[in-house]
């Protein structure tokens, strides 16, 4: 719909010369600009009443959202990373000091060496005190970067 006024716009807040756009973000109804009436979809006032939504672009997916993972199933594979990561198996023992002592072989400090591999250096310092077993893809960083060091 087109009003004729001076107004502000509502995204950029300049002052509308001309034409007054009103269109729709979401689900929110603005009065703006020209150059802003782009970036929604315009709300056009049918003869009785109802509105009638036309969208400016063929491609505009503005009022599209996301698909998300259902909250139970997101928790549930939550759950499962961390078990993963916790679980301690019984022929892996001193695997901390395993990995401690090569990368100390190979000359580097704790804080270097999870650089190296991109991981935090909190995530290191657990799994070198034996509080957090590595998951696959962390035991595979760590092996590949101390792969002459490691016994």
């Amino acid at each position: 719909m087109e009003i004729k006024s001076k107004a502000q716009c509502e995204i950029c807040g300049t002052e509308i010369k001309g034409e007054v756009y009103r269109i729709r973000i979401d689900t929110s109804e603005l009065s703006v600009c020209k150059s802003c009436a782009r970036l929604g979809t315009a709300v056009v006032e049918a003869k009785k009443g109802k509105e009638v939504l036309e969208p400016q672009h063929a491609n505009s997916n503005v009022n599209a959202k996301p698909k998300r993972k259902p909250i139970s199933k997101l928790y549930t594979q939550i759950d499962r990373e961390i078990e993963a990561e916790m679980e301690i198996d019984a022929g892996e023992e001193d695997y901390g000091r395993k990995i401690k002592e090569a990368r100390e072989k190979a000359g580097l400090k704790q804080a270097e060496f999870a650089q190296k591999i991109n991981e935090k250096h909190s995530l290191l310092r657990k799994i070198e005190n034996e509080e957090l077993m590595p998951g696959e893809a962390v035991r595979k960083k760590i092996e590949r970067a101390l792969k002459g060091f490691l016994v």
